[in-house]
C-alpha cells in the first residue's frame, strides 16, 4: 500500500509541475463554450448504458448546465425507437431533445445506437449489410421520420458511429452509396440549412480502401469527423496531448490533401482512456480466458510491466469497489490535466471547430448498485457477466470526478 500511495503521489506532483506549464503557454483566443461538446451516455439495446439513458437522462441533462456544456452528441437508436416496422417510440428522445432546446444545448444527432445488440432492428434484417442490400427503404425510412421530427430542434445529423466495429461485412463504397449518400438526400430535401456529417473517416467500414471515400463521397457532407483515441488498449502515464495533436494535424492535412481545405472537422469522440477504467479494462489487465491473442496478450504484458504496482486484479467489482479502485482513481486524475493541454491545442488546429469529450456519466449494466457485481463472477458452473464501462467524467454514483471539474474549469475560462 505504501508503494502504491508513493507512487501516485509521484504522479500527481509530476502533473502539477505540468499543469502549471501549460497554464504559462500564451493560447490563442478560443470560444470553448462552443468549441467542446461532451458526449451523452449510451442508448444501446442490450448493452451497459441502456439503463441509465432510459432512466437518468433529465439527471445527466442537468448536469449539462451545471458544467457550462453548451452541446451533446447523441445517438438515436433504430432498434431502440422503431421496434417492429410499424410502431415508433420517440418518448425519451423527445423528452431529451425538449430539455435540450430549453437548456440551450445543441444536438448533434448521430444516425443509429452506438453498438445495439443486434445492431438493426430484428424485423430489418441480421445486419445493415443486409438492410441496405436488400430493402434499403427500411433504414431510408427511418432517416426520413428521424428528420422530419427534429428538423426544427437539430441542425446537425451524423450517418453512423463506428460502422468499423460495430457493422461487420459493410464496404467503404456500401457505406458511402447506400447510407451516406440517400441519408444526405433524404436531411437536405426536408431541412436544407442544416448540416451532415459523415461517419468518423478513421472508422469508416473495414472493407475497401479509406482513400476512395474522398472522391465519392464529395458533395455529400458538410463537415468532416474523426474519433481520436491515440493509446487505446495502453495504460497512460504521461498526460501530455502531443500525440493527439499530431494525429489530428496528420487528418487535417489528409483534409487538405484530398481538396476539402475549406471544410471544417469535428472531434465527435475523444477521451484519455485506452483502458476504460478497472472492469472496462479487464481485458487488458486480467485474463481468465484460454486462447488468448498475441496481441491481447502483448498489451496486458506492457500494462502491468509499466504500472509500476500489484494491482491484484479480479474478474469482476463491486460497484464501490470500482469506485474507490487506484486505476479508476488514477485514470481520472491524468486525464483531468490531459485536458486542460488537449482543447487549447485541439482548438487551434486550422479547421477544427468542435470536439466531443467522451464521455458524460459511467455505464452500469441496470444501473450502478454499490453492492452489486461487475464484469465476470463465476458462481458453480455458471458464468455471468455484468457489462461495465469505467470512462466518464461523472461516476456511476452520480459523483463527479476530478475531470469534471477540469472540464468545467476549461469552458467557463475567458482567456484574453
Amino acid at each position: 500500500m505504501k508503494k502504491l500511495i508513493t507512487s501516485f503521489l509521484c504522479v500527481l506532483a509530476v502533473q502539477c509541475i505540468f499543469a502549471q506549464e501549460v497554464k504559462n503557454k500564451i493560447l490563442p483566443v478560443i470560444d470553448y463554450k462552443d468549441g467542446i461538446g461532451l458526449n451523452f451516455i449510451r442508448p444501446d439495446l442490450n448493452r451497459s448504458g441502456h439503463y441509465s439513458f432510459m432512466n437518468d437522462w433529465e439527471w445527466i441533462l442537468n448536469q449539462y448546465n451545471e458544467l457550462g456544456v453548451k452541446w451533446t452528441r447523441i445517438a438515436f437508436s433504430w432498434v431502440v425507437i422503431q421496434p417492429e416496422q410499424d410502431v415508433f417510440d420517440w418518448t425519451v428522445y423527445d423528452k431529451i431533445v425538449e430539455k435540450c432546446n430549453r437548456d440551450g444545448i445543441h444536438i448533434l444527432a448521430t444516425l443509429g445506437g452506438h453498438f445495439d445488440s443486434p445492431p438493426v432492428p430484428f424485423w430489418a434484417g441480421e445486419s445493415l449489410v443486409k438492410v441496405v442490400n436488400t430493402h434499403p427503404e427500411y433504414l431510408e425510412n427511418f432517416v426520413k421520420k428521424w428528420v422530419e421530427r427534429y428538423k426544427d430542434k437539430i441542425d446537425y445529423w451524423e450517418i453512423l458511429n463506428e460502422p468499423k466495429s460495430f457493422h461487420k461485412g459493410l464496404s467503404v463504397m456500401e457505406y458511402v452509396e447506400k447510407i451516406l449518400k440517400p441519408s444526405y438526400k433524404i436531411i437536405k430535401k426536408i431541412d436544407p440549412g442544416s448540416k451532415v456529417l459523415p461517419c468518423a473517416y478513421n472508422n469508416l467500414p473495414m472493407i475497401g480502401n479509406k482513400e476512395d471515400f474522398w472522391d465519392a463521397a464529395r458533395g455529400y457532407y458538410d463537415i468532416q469527423n474523426y474519433h481520436l483515441y491515440s493509446f487505446w488498449g495502453y495504460l497512460r502515464f504521461n498526460s501530455d496531448a502531443g500525440p493527439e495533436i499530431e494525429e489530428m494535424q496528420n487528418f487535417r492535412n489528409l483534409m487538405i490533401k484530398h481538396g476539402e481545405k475549406t471544410k471544417e472537422f469535428w472531434v465527435t469522440e475523444t477521451g484519455w482512456f485506452g483502458t476504460s477504467g478497472i472492469v472496462g479494462s479487464l481485458n487488458y489487465y486480467y485474463r481468465n480466458v484460454p486462447n488468448i491473442s498475441a496481441l491481447d496478450e502483448m498489451l496486458l504484458e506492457y500494462n502491468k510491466s509499466h504500472l509500476h504496482e500489484d494491482l491484484n486484479l479480479k474478474p469482476c467489482y463491486t460497484g464501490d469497489e470500482i469506485m474507490k479502485h487506484s486505476v479508476t482513481i488514477r485514470e481520472d486524475s491524468l486525464c483531468s490535466f490531459w485536458m486542460k493541454d488537449l482543447y487549447p491545442r485541439a482548438l487551434s488546429i486550422e479547421g477544427c471547430a468542435k470536439v466531443f469529450q467522451w464521455v458524460v456519466m459511467d455505464e452500469f449494466e441496470d444501473g450502478y448498485k454499490p453492492q452489486a457485481y461487475y464484469g465476470k463472477k463465476v458462481e458453480g458452473d455458471t458464468v455471468q457477466v455484468k457489462q461495465v464501462a469505467i470512462w466518464a467524467l461523472i461516476g456511476g454514483d452520480k459523483k463527479w470526478r476530478k475531470s469534471a471539474y477540469s472540464l468545467k474549469e476549461i469552458i467557463n475560462q475567458q482567456q484574453k
